[in-house]
């Protein structure tokens, strides 16, 4: 079952990144769904999330509590939406509050396609974006942990 923001919800704010990466598609998408992977690279370059937890079915729940270097630790959560191996992933997304409440709800839609040279091309689009500083925020979040999983691919 997929859940759809409805019209009402929407805020028309998306963010689309494109990566490619040295590895097999097969790995890439692995990398997402494994959760051992998940606590070796998810976070942007300065977090880790060793305490990652994953079920990796549709309506499965996930949990990433991100830790900074100054300890503090801000903790995103969903489920699966979708997931169609190795070619589609897709989950929602919301932050925990500091009340233990869950934020402003997000949705991820990764796609893996396999390139010349036994590589992948991914593409990411993040839809439902509250701000246009969140939208920000949340590039800059990205691009760090594309790159923590591009080195993780590389190990």
């Amino acid at each position: 079952m997929n859940k759809i923001v409805s019209r009402e919800e929407a805020t028309g704010l998306e963010l689309e990144i494109i990566r490619e990466f040295d590895a097999p598609v097969e790995m890439v998408f692995e990398a997402w769904t494994d959760v051992n992977a998940l606590r070796s690279w998810m976070g942007p370059t300065g977090r880790s999330c060793p305490n990652a937890e994953a079920n990796p079915v549709v309506e499965g729940a996930y949990s990433f509590p991100m830790v900074a270097e100054n300890g503090a630790v801000d903790t995103v959560v969903g489920h699966y939406t979708t997931i169609d191996p190795p070619y589609r992933l897709a989950f929602s997304w919301s932050w925990m509050q500091e009340d233990g409440t869950i934020g402003h709800p997000m949705h991820v839609t990764l796609h893996f396609e396999e390139i010349e040279g036994n590589r992948t091309r991914m593409k990411l689009l993040h839809i439902n974006l509250a701000t246009p500083e969140a939208r920000t925020n949340h590039n800059s979040g990205w691009v760090g942990c594309f790159d923590c999983l591009d080195g993780y691919l590389k190990n």
